[in-house]
């Protein structure tokens, strides 16, 4: 099989909820410019490649219960390589550049009947629109906008048009900022995906609540080594709503514990103060709810750094204690956006070590480059990955392994 670099985005909904990930593809040699003169660069090629790579890793382990999106051309909606998918889990995007004509629309409406469904991929709104997609407006179960390309005004205008089409959800991509969310929220669009979520309203006078300082205070014990386990059940007894949920968690299937978990200085000792600094934080993602971790975009997002970065430092042959700096760093590297409060106050409020500090504020350091890698993978780029990663001096294989592995 051919090699190829799998990366996710996440897709949310008005109410900032995972609904899907778009999964984005890259051939190794085209990408990296490797191939010796054999293009490799054909859609129809990097899917079939995909299809292998899904049916070989599984698309529970890539997008776990949520839907995935995926890029096809007019070649693959064409062939028996769609059949391959499943059609309950994926949403094909039609690419703007695949002809559109009654001959693509009969194919599209038989796959539709089928169950297979539909999305238009970088929608422009313009004159020509409506033209161009006429055959397939009434088939299609989403619609793509790229807010790059695209006027506020004439996405308003044209969703209104789109009504008489049927039901047809909008997707406004590429949103980079809170604004931008609730300028298409209001024009009309539900879904949405960009880097938004990442870049938080930040106010120097925020304060913490109480929830959010109980997690900060255990937290900070928790990574501070000198801490006597007392002094951590203490803490963890002053916020029995977290207590609660953290037992229960414990309890659950997820673990296979010889003997029940019986109180919070047992957890620590059975399960490490690495691991349970990473539950509170992903618990904090959720907004303290524990029954949301699974669909909230920043756990997805924080789960994910925190395993590769991990990895990376095995990779790069780095100790436990070091693995587990990486690990914490990238569950920190987005603090600021569950506190809406700038990182540089949030390093005042906690004990934790002076590497880990220097990867978030000054992006400077070890971890700071696994950390970058990290940010890399989730916007496809390849080329950064493989540059800082020759850096560093780690395989790209086993690079390629672990971005994987930690979905």
């Amino acid at each position: 099989m051919e090699r190829v670099f799998i990366a996710r985005q996440p897709i949310v909904t008005g109410s900032g909820e995972l609904f899907a990930h778009e999964l984005l593809f890259r051939d190794f040699a085209d990408s990296l410019n490797l191939s010796d003169g054999v293009h490799f660069s054909d859609l129809y090629t990097t899917s079939r490649v995909a299809v292998n790579a899904m049916n070989q890793f599984g698309i529970n382990r890539l997008v776990g219960d949520r839907h995935a999106f995926i890029n096809v051309d007019g070649e693959f909606i064409y062939s028996d390589f769609i059949k391959m998918l499943p059609k309950d889990r994926f949403i094909m995007e039609i690419l703007e550049d695949v002809k559109i004509d009654e001959q693509l629309a009969a194919r599209v409406e038989e796959l539709v009947r089928e169950g297979y469904r539909f999305a238009l991929d970088d929608a422009v709104f313009d004159d020509e629109f409506i033209e161009k997609y006429e055959p397939v407006l009434s088939l299609v179960k989403i619609v793509k906008i790229d807010i790059r390309l695209n006027e506020i005004e004439n996405v308003k205008r044209m969703i209104g048009r789109l009504e008489r089409y049927g039901t047809i959800l909008f997707l406004a991509e590429k949103v980079e900022s809170i604004d931008e969310y609730r300028e298409y929220r209001d024009a009309g669009c539900t879904l949405f995906q960009g880097y938004f979520f990442a870049k938080p309203e930040v106010s120097e006078k925020r304060s913490l609540d109480p929830a959010e300082k109980s997690i900060l205070e255990i937290t900070g014990l928790l990574a501070e080594d000198s801490s006597s386990l007392d002094a951590i059940a203490r803490a963890f007894e002053g916020a029995p709503d977290l207590s609660l949920q953290l037992l229960q968690f414990l309890n659950s299937a997820s673990f296979a514990f010889k003997n029940p978990i019986r109180s919070i200085v047992h957890a620590v000792n059975m399960i490490g103060r690495s691991e349970l600094l990473t539950w509170l934080y992903l618990l904090a993602y959720a907004k303290g709810d524990a029954s949301k971790m699974r669909s909230s975009p920043l756990v997805s997002l924080a789960a994910f750094r925190s395993k590769l970065m991990r990895k990376i430092s095995a990779l790069h042959r780095d100790g436990t204690q070091m693995q587990d700096m990486a690990a914490l760093t990238g569950t920190l590297s987005l603090a600021d956006i569950l506190f809406q409060i700038p990182i540089a106050d949030i390093m005042k409020e906690i004990e934790i070590d002076e590497s880990i500090k220097a990867a978030l504020l000054g992006k400077s350091g070890v971890l700071a480059e696994y950390l970058n890698i990290s940010e890399a993978v989730e916007r496809a780029d390849l080329k950064r990955c493989v540059q800082i990663a020759e850096r560093i001096g780690i395989d790209i294989g086993e690079l390629e392994l672990s971005v994987l592995e930690s979905y």
